[in-house]
Formats: structure tokens, sequence, C-alpha cells
């Protein structure tokens, strides 16, 4: 069995040869081409393929969207970057909103300065750019791309992000503070607000119901001491429901990424009708031991995670690493609903002996 053929066999709920074993890399493979270290050998589209392969880990992010947008209804968008920090602006016919991001270097990431949300006017000049979106299908580079992957891995496609409005507010638009004081300040416009955005998306749901992806991923960076129990029951439970409802309909496949912490959301997540949960961070750096996931989780849902992504920077030992690791496959070796992942990136210390190391102990494990 190759790595695709594994993660399809667990989809369809079958036992596969041994433990599938999915990585992403993305993280790592950019930090190292800023920093000049990437062989020539791993540049581009093949390149990529092929450092995944010689790792030895199976190959799921990042495909090409299924979508694409355009704006209508008058609305104009801007994006600049000046000195390490990048400006996005929308100018509407009901206001105008804007975000800002600065560069990191020593971790070579993008950080929030400014969300483009911060009162409830804001709110509703989002609201107003989500109604005026309009989705085209992209299913063509996409395709060029599971082309490409062939045996090395899957594809998955992405809704939009984050599916779920809360989680939108939360992850993306408004940020925690901003999100936490409009809901306080002016509840029932809030939940009106909510409400018209859950519809927003419908012509895209379309588009991922009609698309070639077998599965789909909603990139809901759900992390549970920051969405919780309540406001998961409240505003997504039953909207994730009906999305999932629909793809399941058109034959697909729905898992959820869930990088952060995990006891106040993770049980929902079988019970809302998700297929997998992914990305799933267990201690030392979540909130829940290893044994201890499927009985939180559930008995039917797909486990795909299990290794932080911390475990593989050097601040952490080689002896931890491997017990961690041990660990996970004893716990998950039988278990024909378990893949083996990243949770949820190789960061850009990450050693990429580790990365190898997962691919051997899997092979040689008995």
């Amino acid at each position: 069995m190759n790595e695709r053929g594994r993660v399809l066999a667990v989809l369809g709920g079958k036992m596969p040869d041994k433990i599938p074993w999915f990585a992403d890399l993305s993280y790592l493979y950019d930090s190292m081409k800023t920093r000049g270290i990437l062989e020539d050998r791993y540049n581009g589209g093949e390149g990529y393929v092929r450092f995944h392969k010689d790792l030895g880990a199976g190959l799921c992010f990042y495909a090409p969207f299924l979508w694409k947008i355009e704006y209508a209804g008058g609305i104009k968008y801007y994006e600049s970057e000046t000195d390490g920090v990048r400006t996005f602006i929308f100018n509407t016919p009901v206001g105008n909103i804007r975000s800002e991001q600065k560069y990191l270097p020593t971790t070579y990431t993008w950080a929030y300065t400014e969300h483009f949300v911060k009162d409830i006017k804001d709110l509703y000049i989002m609201l107003y750019i989500f109604e005026n979106i309009k989705y085209i299908e992209n299913y063509e580079e996409f395709n060029k791309t599971d082309m490409l992957w062939g045996d090395a891995g899957i594809p998955v496609g992405l809704a939009p992000i984050s599916v779920s409005p809360i989680q939108k507010l939360l992850t993306r638009w408004a940020g925690i503070e901003n999100t936490l004081c409009i809901f306080m300040d002016n509840r029932d416009e809030f939940e009106e607000i909510i409400e018209r955005l859950k519809s927003s998306e419908d012509e895209v749901f379309e588009i991922l119901k009609r698309s070639p992806a077998q599965l789909i991923e909603f990139p809901e960076n759900l992390s549970s001491e920051i969405t919780g129990k309540t406001f998961f029951e409240k505003y997504s439970f039953d909207y994730y429901k009906m999305r999932i409802k629909q793809l399941h309909d058109a034959g697909k496949y729905v898992s959820i990424h869930i990088d952060g912490t995990l006891k106040g959301c993770l049980p929902l997540l079988e019970k809302a009708g998700f297929d997998v949960a992914e990305a799933v961070t267990p201690a030392p750096v979540g909130d829940i031991e290893v044994e201890n996931l499927r009985n939180t989780a559930g008995d039917k849902i797909i486990l795909w995670g299990g290794l932080p992504g911390a475990l593989f920077s050097p601040i952490y030992s080689e002896s931890l690493f491997e017990e961690h690791l041990k660990n996970v496959l004893s716990t998950f070796s039988s278990d024909s609903r378990f893949i083996m992942g990243v949770a949820d990136q190789v960061p850009p210390d990450g050693l990429i002996s580790r990365v190898k190391k997962v691919r051997d102990m899997i092979d040689k494990w008995r």
C-alpha cells in the first residue's frame, strides 16, 4: 500500500497494512527556502513532492483552493506591503475596514497587529462584504496538483477559512477580544449577523459538493480554550451538521482542523457528523493524554495527528520524542480510525531526522 491507499482505506472504514503517516511540512519547507538552505532538487511543485517522499511522509497540504472569489456590490479590495508590514483594506458603499499584519523574522510568520472588525459597525461592513462575494470553480488547478502528488498523498479540499462565522471572527476578522466585546455589548445584532453570514456561503458549498476532492476540510483552527463548548454548541454545532450533511450527500468525507486544546470541543465533533478530527494535539502540548484521546473523541471519528509539532524541535530531547512516538504507536496500532500526523506543523527548527524516524518506526513496528 502507498500513503494515498492507506488514508483512503482509513476513510473507507478499512484497516490499512500500517498506520498512515502524513505531515504538514509546509512551514518547515518555506522557512528553509527563506533561509536559503533548501536543496535545489526540492524547488517547485515536483521538488515539494520529492521533499515529502525523501522524508517518508505522506502529502496532504496545501492544494489550490477549489474556488476563487470576486467582489461585487461596489467593493474594492487592496493589499500592500512595506518594511515587513502588510496592510489590507476593503472600501465598500457602507464603509471601509482595514487590517494589518507584521512579519516576525525569528519565527518566519505574520502576526495580526490590527483586525478588520473592531466594533459592531465594522461587523456590518464585514457582512456586506460576505454577502457580495461571488465564487468561481477552480477545479483545474486542484486536479493538476492531484495528478502531481499521485500516490504520495491526497490533496485536501479546503472550505472557506473559517466555515463557522464565530470561527471567522475569533481567528481572522476580529480576534478574541473584539469578538467578545461585540458579543457582550450588542448580543441581538451580533446573533442576527451570525445567522446572515451562514447563508452567505451557500454558493461555495455547491462548488465543494461538485468538486473532485474526496476529503473536504473545515480549516477552523479550533481550540477549546478560545471557542469553548458554549460558543461551539450555540453558534457552530447545527451549522456544521447542515454543511456536513450537504457534503456527505455528495459522497465527500469531512474533516475539521482542531489544532489547540481539546477537552471542550473534541467530544462534540463526532456528534456533529465529522468523519475526521485533524491536527489532534495531545499532551504534553495539548490537554488530553494520548491514551485518553479515543475515549474522549468517540468510537467512530477518525483521529488524525498525535505528534505535537513542538516535539520535532531540538529543544526537546530525542528520548522524549521517541518515547512519545512509541506511546502513540502502541495506543493506536490496532485502531483502524487513526492517521499519524503532525499537530499541526513541523516548525522551522524541526529536525528532518525526526520526520524520517516516524517513517522508520512505523515500518518496523509490530
